[in-house]
C-alpha cells in the first residue's frame, strides 16, 4: 500500500469557552473538495478536514469550505438531508452539494488520492464572516474511508498519524 500521509502531527486545540478549559485532539487530513466528475479547480487551496469516527455521513462542511474550493454551493445540489446533532439532539434540514474529496499527500511527488463521496457533501448553509477553524470545521465520516480501503495508523505516543492508500 502506498504511503500518502507520513507521520503528520495530530491536531490539538484548547477550548477556553468552557470551565475548565478543554483540550481537544483530532486527525486532520489535508484535502480539496472537487466537482463530482473532475479534479479540484486550479484556484482551490488545501483545507484541513477532520476525520470524525462518530459522524455517520460521508462528509460535512460549511458553505465557506465549498466556496474556498471554487465550488458554487447553489449548483449541483442533491436532495437535502435531515441531520441530528448528537450533542444537542436537534434536527435540521441541510443542503447537499454533489462533490468529491481529494486527499493530499505529505510525500513529495505523490499524487492526491480521490475519495469518492456517495451523495456529495452535506453543508451548513450559513455564511460566516470570520470562520473559526476549530468550530467551523469540515468533517470526513468513516464510510468513504472504509469504501476506499484506506489504512490509518494513529501513534498516540508520538501524537502522529499515517495514511496508506490501496
Amino acid at each position: 500500500m502506498p504511503l500518502l500521509v507520513d507521520r503528520l502531527p495530530l491536531h490539538c486545540w484548547v477550548d477556553k469557552s468552557c470551565t475548565p478549559a478543554a483540550e481537544h485532539w483530532s486527525v486532520r487530513l489535508p484535502a480539496l473538495p472537487s466537482p463530482p466528475h473532475g479534479p479540484p479547480l486550479p484556484t482551490a487551496r488545501a483545507q484541513d478536514w477532520v476525520l470524525d469516527i462518530g459522524f455517520t455521513g460521508e462528509a460535512l462542511a460549511w458553505r465557506h469550505h465549498l466556496e474556498d474550493a471554487g465550488l458554487d454551493p447553489d449548483t449541483d445540489r442533491d436532495l437535502p438531508v435531515s441531520l441530528r446533532w448528537s450533542a444537542t439532539g436537534a434536527k435540521t434540514q441541510a443542503p447537499v452539494r454533489l462533490a468529491n474529496l481529494w486527499l493530499l499527500s505529505t510525500i513529495a511527488h505523490q499524487a492526491p488520492f480521490l475519495l469518492r463521496l456517495v451523495g456529495g457533501i452535506v453543508f451548513n448553509d450559513k455564511r460566516v464572516v470570520t470562520p473559526d477553524p476549530e468550530l467551523h470545521r469540515a468533517l470526513i465520516g468513516m464510510r468513504p474511508l472504509i469504501r476506499a480501503g484506506l489504512k490509518l495508523e494513529v501513534d498516540f505516543a508520538s501524537r502522529t498519524f499515517s495514511l496508506w492508500t490501496p
